[in-house]
């Protein structure tokens, strides 16, 4: 049965409808406020007998996840909602009416990792109408002590972006609709002269990223950021190397992240001066778990069985990141969520950079490729040595101590909190109040160059949350051996020319030639390092 059945209602009802899927692409205030405005009307019918009506108040787009007894996902017909795999939500603009069948109901708001996430469990009888305010409160403002968030890796739409971005309070994302896939164009650039566009002073994203994205025999993936113009792919899977978009987003001013570190072609790409920034909390990590396989995609093998396992998965990439590290590269930690195509919201996996100038798309990524960041999936991680923070260097000298501090903080319980020299950890701290916050401290004299980052890890659950903060430089004049980190690499670059001189998926003997030319060109810089 209907609630007020007269046709005054009917219309009303029928208007807020298309107010609602207009505003889900659309960030005009006018509009928004009009919604907001009607929004304690029934809109939304998520059920095929619906004589209950469930009204959801927010302080703003919230990120809303609606089950029933059952645990099946309840999502509106309007609005914008996102369907992957086990991820079924919805953002609540500010005002929602649901219809729904008469049960039990638990709803759960959240609003990225700075804000307390809101549970509510009811049950709707027949003919009722509950109001329910989800305002997830905010326990830590990292905007406030200087630090903006980004989430590198995103495949939603462009007109979903400027909602998104206020919903999960993410300060900037690139937006990768150009995107290519094995060996051809899955989706095209948009056209436009405002690639980089503003919602709001702390709001920011960009429209002509690129991905190119060849798996299983291809070399991996690289995500080409900040571009300005589009760049062209002619080409399939093995053909052209990847150094052929990457020095092309580096000619317009763009950045390239290596979205895992694990691809097969990164220790070249490295080594070739290809790589800005290095992913280490990706896509495999998400809400409703860890994805372990990954030879089938074409990353390269894991070396330790530990590496199989939810909790070894992060230091599997962890691993691979210190050796680049103890050959003299300097990467600064990168996240990305592929948010769009995974089961993840935007910024479920993210990267904090500290400013130390006012926020805007340049500045972020100019304080990124300085390396004053961490990654994250959950717990927040701070490192200061000898006054200064990650993507510093400090000169000191042999035997001089350094004064280091670390602190975590997380609103779920901390499992340990690591300090890393060179690959190893030198100090482990386990003790930590209910709140979830860790911090330590201690005296360290590096032996010789070198550096310092932290990583801190969350109990284990279904899922894995955990931090990493990018290096602290340290420079004693005195250098110290890489023969076995470069060792590493030369082992994964022949591995891989064998593999492509074996292949028979090239069409051209030229293009083979073309990719072994590629490890070739990195395979002398690492040589050099074991002399």
């Amino acid at each position: 049965m209907e609630a007020e059945p007269n046709k005054f209602a009917q219309f009303r009802a029928s208007f807020v409808r298309r107010l609602i899927f207009i505003a889900s692409a659309c960030t005009t205030r006018n509009v928004i406020a009009t919604v907001l405005l009607y929004g304690a009307l029934p809109i939304s019918r998520v059920g095929a007998v619906s004589n209950a009506w469930l009204e959801l108040e927010t302080a703003g787009p919230t990120r809303v996840y609606l089950v029933d007894s059952t645990g099946t996902a309840k999502t509106p017909q309007n609005g914008l909602a996102y369907h992957k795999g086990q991820e079924d939500h919805f953002i609540v603009p500010g005002r929602m009416t649901i219809e729904l069948p008469s049960g039990h109901y638990r709803v759960h708001a959240e609003r990225g990792p700075e804000h307390r996430p809101v549970t509510v469990e009811f049950n709707l009888r027949a003919g009722e109408r509950r109001h329910v305010r989800l305002h997830p409160t905010r326990w830590i403002d990292m905007n406030a002590r200087g630090w903006y968030s980004g989430d590198l890796h995103n495949h939603h739409n462009v007109d979903e972006i400027p909602t998104l971005l206020i919903a999960e309070d993410l300060n900037l994302t690139p937006t990768l609709v150009d995107w290519v896939w094995e060996d051809s164009q899955r989706s095209e650039s948009p056209t436009t002269d405002a690639p980089i566009r503003s919602v709001d002073a702390h709001h920011v994203y960009s429209v002509l990223d690129k991905e190119v994205e060849r798996l299983v025999e291809g070399p991996g993936a690289v995500d080409l950021l900040g571009l300005h113009s589009p760049i062209p792919f002619q080409g399939y899977r093995l053909y052209p190397p990847n150094t052929v978009f990457t020095e092309a987003a580096h000619g317009e001013g763009g950045y390239v992240d290596a979205e895992k570190i694990v691809w097969r072609d990164i220790p070249a790409l490295v080594a070739l001066g290809q790589i800005d920034f290095a992913g280490i909390v990706y896509n495999h990590f998400n809400r409703q778990g860890v994805e372990l396989e990954t030879d089938s995609w074409g990353m390269i093998p894991k070396w330790r069985t530990e590496f199989h396992t939810k909790a070894g998965m992060p230091l599997w990439a962890m691993e691979v990141y210190y050796h680049f590290l103890n050959c003299g590269f300097r990467l600064p930690v990168s996240a990305g969520s592929a948010s769009g195509v995974k089961e993840a919201p935007l910024g479920y996996n993210r990267v904090y950079v500290h400013l130390k100038e006012p926020f805007s798309y340049a500045a972020w990524f100019r304080a990124l490729k300085a390396g004053r960041s961490f990654a994250t999936n959950g717990p927040f991680l701070f490192l200061i040595v000898a006054g200064l923070e990650p993507g510093a260097t400090i000169k000191t000298r042999p035997g001089k101590k350094l004064r280091v501090r670390v602190e975590a903080k997380s609103l779920r319980a901390l499992d340990r909190l690591e300090v890393i020299y060179r690959g190893r950890v030198i100090r482990s701290f386990q003790h930590h109040n209910r709140r979830g916050d860790l911090v330590g401290t201690f005296e360290f004299a590096p032996p010789t160059d070198g550096w310092l980052a932290a990583r801190v890890f969350e109990k284990p659950s279904r899922t894995i949350r955990f931090s990493h903060t990018s290096p602290v430089y340290l420079d004693l004049a005195t250098p110290t051996t890489a023969a076995e980190d470069a060792k590493f690499f030369l082992e994964w670059i022949d591995r891989e020319m064998h593999f492509y001189q074996a292949s028979a998926a090239f069409r051209r003997d030229a293009d083979r030639v073309l990719m072994l030319d590629f490890f070739a060109k990195a395979r002398p810089i690492y040589e050099r390092m074991t002399r």
